[in-house]
């Protein structure tokens, strides 16, 4: 017996159990991981808070003796300030790392390589990367770049991104990182904010010029929740890749099978919520497997549908859009979601029908009859598909994905606002840097005047009001860039306010209402109500505007008056450079007078014809234009590149009259309405669809004396439907 167990002994492995080594400082780590050998434990003792490092951790493990980095206890260590963590080796398992209060060093928070070295068979585990971004929001960067084979992004949180970039991309520009097999699992990925332009993906697997190639990544059982920096939420490009088990939840985008072909999308879930721009699938290219999929309460319409098939480029280029062919879609289940599109994109160039698609076996939970858009009338073989009304829903909770490090109940102290009553300038700046979010400045000054020596800096979400309307002037002779700049984290709702743009001999005021030159990282919301904008007297200048490298998801104005400005009114068109980038995505005008204006009295701008984002959403309703943008082939409204835009019960009197009363510059697909407004003795209203102008009128209206600016304007009328500015100001 002894001899047998002697024998069997001899057969197994040896095993070599690894030292713990501690380390306290980043120098230590980087020498310890160098010099450890398989099955070593490097432990990280009193981790505490490390600033400023750029980690470069090379060592070699194996597979039964992975060289394992943590810390004691499993606490975190905190990384902040300008820090990265770039690896290469073999075989080294990574814990327990948190990301927070800075940006990265280069491109990238954490990668996969050092210099020409990659890493293989590597594991972040229980990391978090928290709203760990660079100063300007198109600085673009990447939180987590793979590279080699085999590594794997397990239980780890990745919150709030809010600069370009995707939070996670699969490299395949290198043959050394192609059929990688990495695993994506358990993570928690949600807050990727509205960019507003391109490059706001949550994960890119791959790249067009490398599509062709497999990856063979695995994207399984995560959390995508809040995901909306653009259209394509998860953009596969390349081939072969696995996505299953996954829950999105209230994403506005979707899963974009991008280029590549043989992709698999299998038992993820697609909640909406019901809310807008929701989708679930689209897909170019051929051979993919769409099966066991939940796609519920979803409100995307085209590229953002439940489920979109898109028309392919007849000899397309790598980079536009390969036919889609041999598909097979099955088993899936749609819950009171918008229509399905088969043939999606469907335009000049897009021409090519989607062939050999097989769909069967497919369910549809409280759908209209209608419920799928095709756009080609063939390539599509439906088999097996059935309506019901009742749905077994499928409940996911958010906790069990992500880190630990993350506490799942978060308890902030209450809060309640402030109320603050300011009588002149010098208090004003003085509780403006010292009030807390939501609270409220109410001005009161008896001689309703407040002189400003310098800019108000909103930093945080604020509210300005008051009883009767006070004025802002300049009480310097240098010139202002605004009354109020916007920075970063600041928001605003102010009511109430006369912004009188020049006054006595004091230096000119650029804008009334401005956001940093810098650039705002964070967006904002802005909601102006009853305030008066007069006498910004150069062509540069505007009653609202914004600058470049800022977004707005919600631009708000009721009953203010614009008059006598030799700029614009509103302006939010600082991106010019024509790539898809733009300032505000929700803007809502109503009741509002234009008057006496020399360039437009709105102006919004998006130029490009990228097709990652949907907005900007554009609603102008009962204002009146009067004697506005009066020069040569000028415009008194300038909507050029918004996707989706409501002109209703509007006044134009006298102006766009070298040009146009109204300019677009749209797309077919673009959702355009003009109706119901009158144009008199203005410009033509110019669009490149002729569907997207309604009925409209050309009657003149009765004018009547506007006190306030001593002048006479257009009356609103046709009662019942309220054409123009109901005179409320």
């Amino acid at each position: 017996m002894k001899k047998i167990i002697g024998s069997i002994l001899l057969l197994l492995p040896l095993i070599i159990f690894g030292n713990d080594i501690s380390v306290s400082t980043p120098q230590e780590l980087e020498q310890a991981v160098k010099k450890a050998n398989p099955g070593d434990r490097i432990i990280i003792t009193n981790a505490g808070i490390w600033k400023d490092v750029s980690l470069k951790i090379r060592g070699h493990g194996t597979v039964q003796q992975p060289i394992v980095i943590t810390t004691s206890d499993d606490a975190p260590l905190f990384i902040e300030g300008v820090s990265s963590l770039s690896i290469a080796g073999e075989h080294l398992h990574f814990k327990n790392f948190y990301f927070r209060n800075g940006h990265a060093t280069k491109n990238s928070v954490i990668t996969f390589r050092i210099s020409d070295d990659l890493a293989n068979h590597c594991t972040i585990e229980n990391f978090v990367i928290d709203h760990y971004n660079k100063r300007n929001r198109f600085d673009s960067d990447n939180w987590v770049i793979l590279w080699g084979q085999h590594n794997r992004i397990i239980h780890c949180t990745f919150d709030g991104k809010i600069n370009a970039g995707p939070v996670l991309i699969v490299e395949l520009n290198d043959e050394r990182s192609q059929k990688n097999f990495h695993l994506i699992e358990k993570n928690h990925f949600k807050n990727r904010y509205r960019l507003g332009s391109n490059g706001g993906e949550t994960i890119r697997i791959g790249v067009s010029r490398y599509s062709m190639h497999d990856s063979n990544t695995r994207l399984i059982n995560n959390f995508f929740e809040h995901c909306s920096g653009e259209t394509e939420i998860v953009s596969i490009k390349s081939g072969t890749n696995y996505i299953a088990g996954n829950y999105f939840f209230e994403c506005e985008g979707s899963l974009v099978l991008r280029h590549g072909d043989n992709n698999v999308v299998d038992g993820n879930i697609f909640d909406g919520n019901f809310q807008k721009e929701t989708g679930g699938v689209r897909m170019v290219n051929s051979g993919h497997v769409i099966k066991n999929n939940i796609f519920k309460n979803l409100r995307g319409k085209g590229f953002r549908s439940p489920l979109t098939i898109m028309n392919g480029v007849p000899n397309s280029l790598i980079n536009r859009y390969m036919p889609v062919k041999d598909v097979k879609i099955h088993h899936n289940t749609f819950v009171q979601s918008g229509s399905l599109v088969f043939g999606g994109g469907k335009d000049n160039e897009r021409t090519v029908a989607p062939e050999n698609i097989a769909f069967e076996n497919n369910a549809f939970v409280l759908y209209s009859k209608e419920w799928y858009i095709d756009n080609n009338g063939k390539g599509i073989t439906f088999a097996n598909n059935n309506t019901s009304d009742v749905f077994q829903d499928v409940k996911v909770n958010s906790d069990s994905f992500g880190s630990t490090l993350v506490s799942k109940d978060v308890q902030t102290d209450a809060y309640f606002p402030t109320k603050h009553i300011i009588r002149n300038a010098e208090e004003l700046h003085n509780v403006l840097q010292h009030a807390q979010a939501q609270d409220t400045l109410f001005l009161q000054s008896d001689q309703l005047i407040f002189g400003l020596e310098q800019p108000l800096i909103i930093d945080k979400p604020l509210v300005i009001t008051s009883n009767q309307k006070q004025t802002l002037v300049s009480n310097t002779y240098k010139t202002l860039p605004a009354f109020i700049i916007i920075a970063n984290n600041g928001s605003l709702h102010i009511e109430n306010i006369h912004f009188l743009g020049t006054h006595e001999s004091y230096g000119n005021v650029r804008a009334g209402i401005n956001t940093d030159i810098d650039g705002v990282l964070q967006r904002y919301t802005l909601k102006v109500k009853n305030c008066t904008f007069t006498d910004f007297n150069e062509s540069t200048f505007a009653g609202i505007k914004a600058e470049k490298a800022s977004f707005a998801d919600s631009l708000h104005i009721e009953n203010c008056v614009f008059y006598n400005i030799s700029g614009t009114g509103i302006a939010y068109n600082a991106e010019r450079e024509d790539k898809g980038i733009y300032n505000v995505e929700n803007v809502w005008i109503k009741d509002c007078i234009f008057s006496n204006i020399l360039n437009s009295a709105v102006d919004i701008y998006r130029g490009g014809n990228d097709e990652s984002t949907t907005g900007p959403f554009v609603e102008i309703y009962h204002c009146t234009f009067n004697e506005v943008d009066n020069k040569e082939q000028g415009a008194a409204v300038r909507l050029i590149g918004p996707q989706y835009i409501r002109f209703t019960n509007n006044n134009v009197y006298k102006s766009g009259q070298g040009g146009r009363s109204i300019e677009c510059r749209e797309f077919r697909y673009h959702d355009i309405l003009i109706e119901n407004s009158n144009f008199f003795e203005s410009g033509k209203i110019e669009t490149f669809y002729p569907q997207n102008s309604g009925q409209n009128s050309a009657e003149k209206p009765i004018l009547m004396d506007y006190k306030e600016l001593n002048k006479q304007l257009p009356k609103s009328f046709k009662n019942n439907q309220i054409i123009g500015s109901h005179e409320l100001i």
